[in-house]
């Protein structure tokens, strides 16, 4: 158990970002060290938002223009003609009389 805390405390001094990241990252409000324990405290939900805002404002690329494009209207496709049906006589064996 000792061997793992010791482990984790050793990855966790690594993981300190150096000088030159800091340098490139935007002016956002760092998370306090309380925050990666309790994450949903409103101090630390602010400023996780604020962290965020500021990695995707950089990573993301502005959006371009879209292109004009010529928008074509398909015509309206023409129904058969429907069938003319009148009710059958009586004893014929068919219910109607239909027609094109």
């Amino acid at each position: 158990m000792k061997k793992i805390l010791i482990a984790a405390a050793l990855v966790a001094s690594t993981a300190v970002p150096s000088a030159a990241f800091a340098a490139d990252a935007p002016a956002a409000a760092t998370p306090k060290p309380v925050c990666y324990i309790l994450p949903l405290l409103p101090d630390c939900l602010s400023a996780w938002k604020d962290e965020s805002a500021a990695f995707w404002h950089k990573v993301t690329p502005a959006p371009k223009a879209a292109p004009k494009v010529a928008v074509v209207v398909p015509a309206a496709p023409t129904l058969p003609k429907l069938p003319a049906c009148t009710k059958a006589a009586a004893g014929a064996g068919h219910l109607f009389d239909c027609k094109m």
